[in-house]
Parts: structure tokens; C-alpha cells; sequence
């Protein structure tokens, strides 16, 4: 069996590891909703499933070298680590079900205290502050996905880049504090899903490992 783990093990693995960042701000915090009504009940879960499944599945496997953090509603901390992550498929609902059920075990939760839900998937009742300075203190920078910052294909990113983005909502001004100073970049001239951003950065940053482009034209 797994062993639970926690989000210090996981951010003291930063290296050679893709991570974003999903701020939500409408999911019911305990968890009690309908996987039927998604967009409604759920408030917007949909997003976050469908940002989820661009994080980490390729057309014939899943992207190992890969991290996703749901921040809940300033609540509670979602990770999902593609180096143990199971039970991920396409669809909505099998993935609504498995946060839904990370939800459920947070609400159980002291602050600071984090428990693993199922495999891959980790819970930690802490904040987007919280996860923003110990990303940080391991080494990452933070990179703001915003339709007014520098093109993606042109951009210069740090090796251990953490991007950062919010839900169907903007950011709140309490969160773009936090985010202040930090590179903003932007990944086209039309506004876009949360999910197409994520698969965008994951094509752009491909593309440079594989010598395609090198991040200046």
C-alpha cells in the first residue's frame, strides 16, 4: 500500500517537474455535491477536471513528470502528483469523484495537517499563500498566466516554473497581491479556457525539449 505523503515530500521534488497552479473559488468545500451537476451544484468542478486531465494525460499514457495544485477556496490544497498518480481517466465525473472524495477527507483536517486521498491525489487544508511561499522556498518560479504578459513562444522561463492561474473567476485582489512582481505571461492574443492554457504550456514547453524552439522567436 502507498504510503501517505505530504506536501513538503513533494515540494522537495520540484526538480524536472511540470507544476501549475489552479486557483477555484466556487467548490463547495465539504464536498457535498451532485457529480451530475458539475457546472452547477459542484461550482464549476468541471474546470478543475478538465484542467486536471490537461495536466497529465497524453493520447496513450500519463505525464510523470507532471504536478497539479487546486487551491479550494483560500480552504484547502488538491495535489496531484503524476509520478503516483492512479485512476485518472478523461471523462468529467471519474475525476469529479476523485476530488470530490479529497474534499471529503480535508474537511477532517487541522490547518497545516495534509492526508493522501487515493493515489496521487494529496489534501492539505492550507491556503494559496501558504503553497506560493513553499513552492518558492523549493525553488520554483512563479509564472502568472495572463492575457497581458509577454508571449509564451518568446518568453524566457526559468527551469522550475510553477504557473500560476485562476478558475472562470479572476483573481481576487487579495490574490493578485500575492502575486505581485512575479513574471506574467501570456499564451496567445484570444482568451482561453484554464485547460487549453495548461495543454498551450505543456506544447510550448515540449517543443523546447525537444530542440524545436528555443524560447526566443
Amino acid at each position: 500500500m502507498e504510503a501517505p505523503w505530504s506536501p513538503d515530500q513533494v515540494l522537495s521534488t520540484i526538480t524536472n517537474v511540470r507544476t501549475f497552479v489552479v486557483v477555484s473559488h466556487t467548490v463547495p468545500l465539504d464536498g457535498e455535491f451532485s457529480l451530475n451537476d458539475l457546472p452547477g451544484g459542484a461550482g464549476r468542478l468541471d474546470i478543475l477536471c478538465r484542467c486536471a486531465v490537461e495536466a497529465f494525460l497524453l493520447s496513450h499514457g500519463i505525464r510523470k513528470d507532471a504536478r497539479l495544485h487546486l487551491v479550494i477556496r483560500d480552504q484547502f490544497v488538491i495535489t496531484l502528483e503524476g509520478q503516483r498518480l492512479r485512476h485518472l481517466n478523461p471523462d468529467e465525473r471519474s475525476t469529479a469523484a476523485l476530488l470530490r472524495r479529497a474534499l471529503a477527507l480535508g474537511g477532517e483536517l487541522r490547518l497545516g495537517e495534509s492526508a493522501r486521498s487515493t493515489a496521487g491525489i494529496n489534501v492539505c487544508r492550507t491556503g494559496l499563500a501558504e503553497l506560493l511561499e513553499e513552492l518558492q522556498a523549493a525553488g520554483a518560479a512563479l509564472v502568472l498566466l495572463d492575457e497581458g504578459g509577454e508571449p509564451l513562444r518568446s518568453a524566457p522561463l526559468a527551469e522550475h516554473a510553477a504557473f500560476v492561474l485562476s478558475d472562470h473567476r479572476d483573481f481576487a485582489p487579495q490574490e493578485l497581491e500575492l502575486l505581485d512582481g512575479v513574471q506574467r505571461v501570456s499564451v496567445g492574443p484570444k482568451w482561453l479556457h484554464g485547460h487549453q492554457c495548461i495543454t498551450l504550456v505543456h506544447s510550448e514547453l515540449d517543443q523546447r525539449e525537444a530542440g524545436w524552439t528555443n524560447g526566443l522567436s
